[in-house]
């Protein structure tokens, strides 16, 4: 051959290489405008139609294309004309590539790489590996710089995609973004915005785990949320420093092959929670990744401080206008029975609790259980409670707020939740009030600072009631023998002639008690007029009212009872007060009765009057009704 035609070989030979070329950017070209100007959805299919490109323009038998990620190659897209397409096993792409050209050409037979003459290491923006190209073109003779020409281009090809990608993917997250802000600004309702935060987080990163630490918690309802409680004790050494710090941290778990990444959920006035991000050893978070998780933690941090502070205005709303209806309730001279029950709802229905105790204390501090209270504090266990209440109140002198008890008592315990506020009157502890609930940190501290207020609030009703039911214990009953004033006595007749169909009176006086004050002077005297008074009492209780009429008369109410039952009930008194009394004394008893609506109490007063004084003139110790 001679030189002449060698050198026209050659010469056609750089032409046709040169022609492939410019086809083969003219094509990547149309490539990139047809594919990029699509939305993201269609950018899988960049890499199959490369391969297509060069499958054609190279008359390849097959080609294969593994992308890199990390430390291992992955068979990303594959084209062959052969019925059994060639496989490569990954780990051995990269003993391929000698030259620091990226190009290796293998022919050699009994190798893995069997019928594969090309492969192309192709760089990605930063010049690192991106992938690796497989070629089966046994026809093929380009020289090296044509194929170091084709890796450059199908390099720049594959960056013009990464680009492009990072591009869509980043603008995805935006998207995200903006929809969660405007969704976090639509809503206060907490588990609303936890919900928003996962869903997004899903959406964009689907192959990551993630985890929500809350502190402060009080809803514990998440649903299939995956929140948990933030565990100050336990929480590790880099979830910790993202909530104190409120940085980003990351830590890898060797032993169980995961980076995890902690974002603080942070408002501008504290932080609320930390987001834990869990992705396996073999990926790293990529800046961008990390950017937008810290974005939107802040976001989230901002919105859960708003509805936060929403609810937390609401319910101070809500516990004003519960104090201010407890005040006035408690202003209305309700008795105390009532001002206890009140009081009683009040506190179940504001704190959900399972069991309510109002103890008081003497000045002895012995304690009495309020018939108001649940009936658990009747009981041993209750007993306990009250005790190691009693106990701490005495001691500090302040209200107690326990979310779990249980290592208190060092036993099991019915109910874990105590509060528990002293009712302090004039710097004097009188009491206490224990709310309970079966399950620990049932109550927030703002619950516990609300009871305070109530019992506050409460105390002076309470003591106020008390004291007008001793005034009215003592206007109703007379001081010395316990018995009923006879303003009551008339009060209670009066009512009696109104609603009901028939009563009896009975008068009493006791004989000669001039006698028993001059012979065993006045003190001894109303020993004997107590001693009567706790005979008539004892008769009568169930039955009827006994009075102290005045001096040493004294006087029985019974209604609805006739007046056969009223000369019994009389025989047995007149009958029993020699034996009840010292010295020994007898009565004089006077009957009348009443039936239908023309009578009146004067009268009644009168008929009872004058039979007594007939007794009495006609020997004493005995019982008339004329």
């Amino acid at each position: 051959m001679t030189n002449d035609r060698m050198d026209t070989q050659v010469i056609g030979l750089e032409r046709e290489e040169k022609i492939f070329l410019n086809d083969y950017k003219a094509r990547l070209f149309d490539l990139m405008n047809e594919k990029f100007s699509e939305d993201a959805s269609h950018c899988t299919e960049c890499l199959s139609a490369w391969l297509e490109v060069v499958q054609d323009l190279l008359q390849a038998e097959t080609v294969l294309f593994y992308q890199r990620s990390e430390s291992s190659y992955q068979l990303t897209e594959s084209l062959s004309l052969n019925m059994h397409p060639i496989t490569v096993f990954p780990e051995t792409l990269d003993d391929i590539f000698e030259g620091d050209d990226g190009i290796a050409v293998r022919t050699i037979t009994g190798t893995v790489f069997v019928n594969l003459n090309l492969a192309f290491r192709l760089m990605d923006q930063k010049g690192f590996p991106y992938g690796a190209l497989l070629i089966s073109a046994p026809q093929l003779e380009w020289s090296r710089h044509t194929l170091m020409s084709f890796a450059e281009y199908s390099s720049m090809y594959l960056r013009k995609i990464q680009y492009f990608n990072q591009v869509v993917e980043e603008e995805h997250r935006y998207r995200e973004l903006f929809k969660v802000n405007e969704a976090f600004h639509s809503s206060m309702d907490v588990n609303i915005l936890l919900g928003q935060i996962i869903s997004t987080l899903k959406r964009v990163f689907p192959d990551y785990g993630f985890l929500l630490l809350l502190s402060n918690d009080n809803d514990k309802n998440h649903g299939d949320l995956p929140i948990r409680d933030f565990d100050y004790d336990s929480a590790n050494t880099a979830a910790m420093q993202a909530f104190v710090n409120g940085t980003i941290e990351t830590e890898f778990q060797a032993s169980e092959q995961k980076l995890t990444l902690y974002a603080p959920l942070k408002g501008k006035q504290g932080v609320y929670g930390v987001l834990e991000v869990i992705t396996s050893s073999q990926f790293r978070f990529h800046e961008n990744h990390r950017e937008f998780i810290s974005l939107l933690a802040y976001t989230a941090g901002s919105a859960l401080e708003n509805a936060k502070l929403y609810q937390q205005s609401r319910r101070l709303i809500s516990d004003l206008q519960l104090i201010n209806e407890t005040s006035h309730r408690l202003n209305s001279n309700l008795r105390m029975t009532e001002t206890l029950t009140f009081l009683k709802k009040q506190i179940k229905r504001s704190f959900q609790a399972t069991s309510i105790g109002f103890i008081f204390m003497d000045e002895n501090e012995e304690c009495k259980v309020l018939p108001e209270s649940s009936s658990f504090f009747q009981s041993f266990e209750g007993a306990s409670y009250i005790n190691f209440v009693k106990r701490n109140i005495i001691k500090e002198k302040d209200a107690i707020f326990i979310g779990d008890i249980s290592g208190k008592f060092g036993k099991e315990l019915s109910y874990l939740s105590l509060m528990a506020v002293p009712m302090v009157q004039n710097d004097a502890i009188i009491g206490f009030c224990i709310v309970l609930h079966k399950n620990p940190y049932s109550f927030s501290f703002d619950m516990y600072k609300l009871l305070q207020s109530f019992i506050h609030h409460s105390t002076l009703a309470l003591t106020n009631s008390m004291l007008r039911e001793k005034l009215e214990e003592l206007v109703e009953t007379d001081h010395l023998t316990q018995l009923y004033a006879r303003n009551f006595l008339d009060e209670e007749m009066v009512r009696a002639m109104k609603d009901d169909e028939q009563g009896t009176l009975l008068l009493l006086d006791i004989d000669d008690f001039k006698v028993i004050n001059d012979t065993y002077g006045h003190q001894t005297g109303d020993e004997v007029l107590i001693q009567v008074a706790r005979t008539l009492m004892n008769e009568s209780e169930d039955i009827g009212y006994a009075a102290r009429w005045g001096g040493e008369e004294l006087a029985i109410y019974l209604p609805h009872k006739d007046l056969k039952s009223g000369l019994e009930l009389g025989e047995r008194i007149v009958e029993k007060i020699p034996e009840m009394t010292t010295p020994s004394v007898t009565v004089s008893c006077g009957v009348s009765y009443w039936s239908g609506p023309n009578d009146h109490v004067k009268d009644l007063v009168k008929r009872a009057d004058t039979s007594m004084y007939y007794a009495k003139n006609n020997g004493k110790n005995q019982v008339a009704n004329i």
